[in-house]
């Protein structure tokens, strides 16, 4: 939460071919969803660094029933690239149902614009870095897991807080903190990166 943006996302429904749609009522939509976002930001607590603005269109080819929704950059709309929009539908049309028409016309469906008050992020710490094995401040105990079709088996256990970067726990074992628990069952391999973070591998993974 605290790395979050502020965002806000806005869709406006309108029909319309893309070869017919006029640039001017186009643009003039899309500024009416921006200044939406403008004033919401600006009606908050919190000064963002700066705002950056995105837009999108649902768009299908004429006669289908759903629609795919398409990035669209800015400069496509001070260019009027007519064509490029109707190429990056073409596009994700295949990405998404792997086959596209371009010689079929294009429909836009909807408009939509995002709005994002970007915020200064908190520094990242790094932790302390240790040995492959944790240190012995970090075991806290055995415990019985019960481990699936073999029943229990006993896990060491210890504190994340205490765990050091570089440090490589094998399951089963349970790592504990103040509100979680995570659970390494046998075969799984974790180890400690740089900011805390535990990265486990699954078993059969």
């Amino acid at each position: 939460m605290l790395f979050s943006d502020l965002r806000y996302d806005y869709v406006r429904t309108w029909l319309t071919r893309l070869d017919e749609a006029p640039f001017e009522k186009i643009e003039r939509i899309y500024r009416e969803l921006e200044a939406q976002g403008r004033k919401a930001i600006a009606s908050t607590s919190v000064k963002p660094q700066k705002i950056a603005v995105k837009r999108a269109a649902d768009m299908r080819y004429v006669g289908q029933e759903h629609a795919v929704t398409v990035d669209l950059p800015l400069h496509m709309f001070t260019r009027r690239d007519r064509d490029g929009i109707k190429r990056l539908f073409d596009e994700m049309h295949e990405l998404r149902y792997g086959t596209c028409a371009p010689a079929e016309r294009a429909e836009i469906v909807s408009l939509r614009a995002t709005v994002a008050g970007l915020m200064r992020k908190p520094p990242l710490a790094k932790i302390k870095r240790g040995e492959r094995a944790p240190p012995k401040a970090a075991f806290t105990g055995k415990r019985a897991v019960y481990v699936g079709p073999s029943g229990f088996r006993q896990a060491p256990t210890y504190q994340r807080a205490a765990l050091l970067a570089g440090n490589r726990i094998k399951g089963p074992a349970l790592i504990e903190e103040h509100a979680s628990t995570t659970v390494l069952l046998p075969g799984d391999a974790c180890e400690v990166d740089g900011y805390g973070n535990l990265v486990i591998a699954v078993a059969g993974a």
